[in-house]
């Protein structure tokens, strides 16, 4: 039982695009108050260390996850292994988010914004790695799709 290649592409691509999304907001609306409380001596500059780590993993599951469904007609078990373990880094992402978002929701009101762009992120995250590892293992194989086409 699987699902039609288009699907799997499709799905891939929405998930590479959400996860895209996550570092984007990331470093547009989470860097910029991290940094100006690391200026005040309110929290360390680790923090901003760590989300420029958090950025660029989830740029590189995205980019795996881009390439895979815009160069493959089908996903054999090697590309499904990927594919899930690209989810799967996505979904531990989101919840080193949730943990951020949890720390930063007693200081001030930009800290408190920051916070809530975190929840969203780390549901972003959450939801788009969690469907590529539903998604994955129903993609066909190249073989079944070459012999349907």
């Amino acid at each position: 039982m699987g699902i039609r290649p288009e699907s799997c592409r499709r799905m891939l691509l929405i998930c590479a695009a959400l996860i895209a999304c996550v570092a984007l907001v990331l470093a547009a609306g989470v860097i910029p108050p991290v940094k100006a409380e690391a200026a005040k001596g309110e929290t360390t500059e680790m923090a901003v260390k760590a989300f420029w780590l958090n950025i660029s993993c989830n740029l590189g599951a995205a980019a795996v996850l881009f390439l895979m469904a815009w160069l493959s007609k089908g996903l054999n078990l090697v590309g499904k292994t990927v594919a899930i373990i690209a989810g799967l880094l996505a979904m531990l992402l989101g919840l080193a988010l949730t943990d951020a978002a949890a720390a930063y929701l007693d200081h001030g009101p930009d800290m408190q914004i920051a916070s809530i762009l975190l929840i969203i992120c780390a549901a972003a995250d959450i939801l788009g790695g969690l469907a590529v590892v539903v998604t994955a293992p129903l993609c066909p194989r190249p073989e079944v799709v070459k012999a349907a086409t």
